[in-house]
């Protein structure tokens, strides 16, 4: 029932005015407390809100670092495996303790310093920092072309990332890591002539004719580094043809030089710089003399001199021969050997015109596709002679002397000629094949280290 409230106006007139009942105040208090209700929601929900914008928050500052964190591992990752395949010629097993430490040394230098190092892909798991180096990589198992190939090297660098601002949702740390592989590649050029300094490191006489189905190399700097005169021939063919030199070129008379030189170029490294020199001791071998006319094996060893006397025949068992003193074929004779590597710790390795030469480097092991290796501290001349027929399969390596084509041409599948100084002369033909088929590395010697992934 509504109430009604009598009023009296000035000229004493009625009015009357309707009152609100109770029902009307009760729903106004309900209302009322309704909508204190509400406002509280609002500070539930805010807060709430504020919690997780601010465990979003954490998250991204603590990703944000971790980003930063993955670009450091990949980089030491990258310079890790680099490292560790700049020793793959100086280790006698797969990951040895010198490419081990080349890589934690990188390790060091990119601001991740005392890692655990692994190898052949040892669990990392419950350390905080490690490097694990597998040579061949192993971590992809079959799906990485390189898998379980020494030819490469793989660093994985894994790290316990903490967190800081994951904390409060009860995540402490974070597992990072990174993984690269490197290897050589092949070498840039077959012919190279290593020294900086000299006049001229290649120099082309006479009628001579070197013809290389591969890249031609000069690292000289002095400004007639490639010096070909008369009616030489000097070629490069092939997929990979070129005549390169650091510094400049003289071509005199009327010779034929083909590509046309590419002067003020980079250099090219030697491809055998990382090949250990052989060891060995006393002389097996004395002043050993092959009398003329006769037919003659000679086994692997140590010969203090050797004398090989005109019109022999003489076959070179498989295996490594080191010439300590001099090594001298006289004229007419005749040499073959499979699977042979000649070291040459001193003296001279002179081969007089007119014999027969059949040599062939080992296809497997440190010294594969190594023909000839002449101490890097012997500057002797190396002098290669031979028939019209006369085969030199495999590198010759003449470091720190000066190699010498003096006549006779070579059919070998393949040939390299890397020397410190290389001068051609009189009327031969020297050509250097690029078929490794029988090689199954590849072309011996490497190029520069690359990453591959």
């Amino acid at each position: 029932m509504r109430r009604r409230r009598i009023e009296v106006t000035g000229r004493s007139a009625f009015r009357v005015l309707s009152m609100p009942d109770e029902a009307f105040y009760r729903r106004i208090g309900i209302a009322r407390r309704l909508t204190g209700r509400e406002e509280g929601n609002v500070l539930v929900v805010v807060a709430l809100s504020m919690a997780a914008i601010l465990g979003f928050l954490a998250f991204a500052l603590d990703v944000g670092n971790a980003l930063v964190v993955k670009r450091q591992l990949q980089t030491a990752a990258d310079a890790a495996a680099i490292a560790g395949a700049l020793e793959i010629q100086q280790c006698a097993a797969p990951a040895c303790s010198a490419m081990q430490t080349a890589a934690a040394k990188s390790m060091e230098e990119n601001g991740l310093a005392n890692p655990t190092v692994l190898t052949s892909c040892a669990s990392s798991a419950g350390t905080n920092l490690a490097l694990t180096v597998n040579n061949g990589p192993c971590a992809l198992g079959a799906s990485d072309p390189n898998f379980g190939n020494t030819s490469y090297v793989e660093a994985v660098v894994t790290k316990q990332q903490p967190l800081i601002f994951a904390r409060i949702m009860g995540v402490k740390t974070l597992t990072l890591s990174a993984r690269s592989e490197a290897g050589f590649g092949p070498p840039s050029a077959c012919v190279i002539g290593l020294d900086p300094a000299a006049p001229q490191t290649i120099l082309s006489n006479g009628n001579s004719d070197l013809e290389a189905n591969c890249a031609i190399a000069d690292d000289s700097q002095s400004g007639t580094a490639l010096l070909v005169n008369g009616h030489a021939t000097l070629e490069s063919t092939g997929n990979n043809k070129g005549i390169s030199v650091v510094g400049g070129d003289l071509i005199n008379g009327n010779p034929t030089v083909s590509p046309t030189p590419t002067t003020d170029a980079p250099s090219v490294p030697d491809p055998f710089a990382q090949l250990p020199e052989p060891s060995f001791g006393s002389c097996n071998y004395s002043n050993y003399t092959v009398n003329g006319n006769s037919t003659t094996t000679l086994h692997p060893g140590t010969y203090c001199g050797l004398n090989i006397n005109g019109n022999s025949n003489v076959t070179f068992s498989p295996g490594i021969y080191i010439m300590n003193g001099n090594t001298v074929l006289n004229g007419g004779s005749t040499l073959s050997g499979s699977g042979v590597m000649f070291y040459i710790a001193s003296g001279q390795w002179i081969m007089n015109g007119g014999s027969h030469v059949d040599l062939t480097a080992p296809t497997a092991g440190t010294y594969a596709g190594i023909l000839f290796f002449q101490s890097r501290t012997d500057n002797s001349q190396f002098i290669v002679n031979g028939d019209t027929t006369s085969a030199w399969q495999g590198a010759l390596y003449v470091p720190d002397g000066q190699l010498l084509l003096n006549g006779g041409s070579n059919v070998a599948a393949y040939t390299f000629i890397v020397s410190d100084t290389i001068l051609v002369n009189g009327n031969n033909t020297f050509t250097i094949g690029s078929d490794y088929s029988s090689l199954p590395g590849g072309p011996p010697g490497h190029g520069r280290v690359k990453l591959k992934e």
